[in-house]
């Protein structure tokens, strides 16, 4: 037996994107860094002679503000990188609790409201078979449904797994996602007597691997400051090439891993491991917002507290099968984001200090702002290709110089740090994945506005990917009501009127240079063919054409039992050929801006040399 607090727990070598990173890890901070100072000195130098100049124009202003807006979020990632790139790298980010004796325990909490009861089984079978002793976890299904259905189901399931229960607070599907309540009433009410140690949190969809708590809980109790870990979630049924971005990998591999860097890990979804104690002094699950995994999170870490995340494969769920899911989910996302605001009431979250409420309103703020600019810049680029003045002062031939040469390498530096994050991520993604969903900006806003001044709260919790779900129910509507779903309801219209501005607009422009009367390169270089202006017109084109290719070509997403095993104890685990898909996909349109971009800013570069 091992002395107590003492753990029997086994050091796994890191796997191949781990080492893949640390190579890449002095050059991404190093790239950073470039790119931080030379963003703060082109702006300086832009702004100097714009306010210099003695002839004003909205053009250059306009141009310089939607340049600001979109290098303001750049920036923000760019500073992360860098903090994160400053600290130790982890030694080894794979461990293993070895042994039965002297393990702590543990209570799996399967939240549930309103879903298939064939989903939530497969989730609950999985989580009763975990390599855990079963002496030492509990499984508790906490259903916010009131199923009938499902209660005998989970006693028939408990007659062969003695340590599953089902539990109930009364029916609460008409609620407005009240997973936070739901998880509170498992720690205040339910866990009263025989507490554990350590809890995790599995949504009704999230099938979890048989290592789950062995692979997790030896983080913690290495750990003593840190109160939770998250883990990556992974999905069995992506369609080929995740047009929708819906595997949220550059969260994961990017983002998240470079906040766990820093101790501060945002859970955003399934299958979170939390010491309870720190979870009760943080006074619960947060109910002012509908991220509350995310703002526990917040919380945590205003408290001093250490969150981690973890990359490898150990849960595996589903997304929406639908751009109107999709859609859906991520406008549930952006207003519980928005709601972050709300902790500045005094009658919200009492037990938050102040410090730490500003905080979180801040950072809600700030993902609000970020789709605030991605609207804004979408729709300026347009006007700004067809107006006819210049986006620089038209001073000195020296000053235009001194400006374009800025602006390359500006652009540059950006290009130069969204690869060296991918390298030192390990994962190829198209350029600038941290925007892949910045399509969505408007309908986000359009959401976040409905909810707050009309009161058209979402309702219900339906699983994203399963049929019973009205807007995943694909197969119950005709192509044409799908079209118009996909369009006009999902403001798809939009992307496609931007799009189509967009082009047409840089045609024009193209156009009205290659008709004109000799016309010279640093004009062109300082109209339409602005660096700046060509790297946001390439963000705007690429983003907005995703819905359009998800009109002309839906994704086609894998059925439920093509993409699940079954075993002889009667549980479904998916078929282990799809962690190898997950890995395989390689964005052609990065392999084909590697070449573009590069020769597209020295053709400019050459063009201001010599002129």
């Amino acid at each position: 037996m091992f002395p107590n607090n003492v753990y029997d727990i086994e050091e796994l070598s890191p796997d191949d994107r781990a080492l893949y990173a640390q190579k890449y890890r002095k050059y991404l901070r190093r790239i950073a860094q470039a790119a931080i100072w030379t963003t703060y000195i082109y702006f300086t130098v832009r702004l100097f002679f714009t306010v210099m100049s003695p002839e004003q124009t909205w053009q250059r202003w306009l141009m310089l503000g939607v340049e600001g807006l979109f290098a303001h979020i750049s920036l923000n990632h760019q500073r992360l990188s860098l903090a994160a790139t400053t600290k130790p790298p982890h030694q080894t980010l794979r461990k293993r609790l070895r042994s039965n004796e002297n393990l702590p325990r543990v209570d799996v909490l399967v939240t549930c409201c309103g879903e298939p009861v064939e989903i939530i089984l497969d989730t609950v079978r999985a989580a009763c078979g975990l390599d855990y002793p079963a002496s030492r976890f509990r499984v508790r299904l906490l259903d916010d449904g009131a199923s009938t259905d499902l209660h005998d189901a989970i006693a028939k399931l408990a007659t062969k797994w003695t340590h599953l229960s089902y539990h109930t607070r009364g029916k609460q599907s008409g609620q407005s996602f009240a997973k936070a309540g739901n998880l509170n009433y498992a720690l205040f009410s339910l866990q009263t007597e025989d507490p554990p140690e350590f809890c995790t949190v599995v949504d009704a969809d999230s099938i979890l691997m048989p290592e789950f708590l062995r692979a997790t809980l030896p983080h913690l109790l290495e750990d003593p400051k840190a109160a939770l870990l998250t883990t990556r979630q992974y999905f069995y049924n992506l369609p080929c090439g995740d047009p929708l971005s819906q595997s949220r990998a550059y969260f994961y591999t990017c983002e998240n891993t470079e906040l766990d860097l820093l101790g501060h890990a945002l859970d955003a979804g399934s299958g979170a491991v939390f010491r309870r104690d720190a979870i009760l002094d943080a006074g619960g699950y947060p109910t002012y917002s509908f991220s509350e995994d995310w703002q526990l999170s917040l919380i945590l870490r205003g408290l001093g507290k250490r969150t981690m995340q973890v990359q490898e494969v150990l849960q595996f769920g589903l997304v929406p099968t639908s751009l109107a899911g999709h859609l859906k989910q991520r406008n549930r996302w952006h207003i519980g984001h928005s709601q972050q605001i709300s902790v500045l009431l005094p009658s919200v979250n009492k037990a938050i200090p102040e410090h730490l409420r500003w905080d979180i309103a801040l950072g809600g703020l700030s993902i609000m702002a970020g789709l605030v600019t991605y609207s804004i810049g979408f729709v300026a680029l347009p006007f700004l290709l067809v107006s006819d003045g210049g986006f620089i002062p038209a001073g000195s031939a020296l000053e235009v110089k001194i400006q374009l040469v800025l602006a390359i390498v500006h652009v540059a530096s950006t290009w130069a740090y969204d690869w060296a994050r991918s390298a030192h991520a390990g994962v190829p993604f198209a350029p600038f994945a941290h925007a892949e969903n910045s399509w969505l900006s408007t309908a986000h806003l359009y959401a976040i506005a409905r909810f707050h001044l009309f009161g058209s709260k979402p309702k219900g919790s339906f699983v994203t990917g399963s049929t019973a779900n009205s807007s995943e129910n694909a197969t119950s509507i005709s192509s044409f009501q799908k079209a118009y779903r996909d369009t006009l309801q999902s403001g798809a219209l939009l992307n496609i009127c931007l799009f189509i501005a967009t082009v047409g607009a840089m045609l024009f422009a193209i156009w009205v240079a290659v008709t004109g009367d000799g016309t010279e390169i640093p004009k062109l270089l300082t109209t339409f063919a602005w660096p700046p202006l060509l790297h946001l017109c390439f963000l705007t084109i690429v983003h907005n054409w995703v819905p359009i290719a998800h009109l002309f070509n839906s994704p086609a997403y894998h059925p439920r039992d093509s993409r699940l095993l079954t075993t002889e104890k009667e549980i479904s685990y998916p078929r282990a050929e799809i962690e190898e898909e997950l890995s395989s996909e390689t964005p052609l349109l990065g392999l084909c801006c590697s070449f573009i971009v590069p020769v597209v800013l020295l053709g400019a570069l050459a063009g201001v040399l010599i002129s």
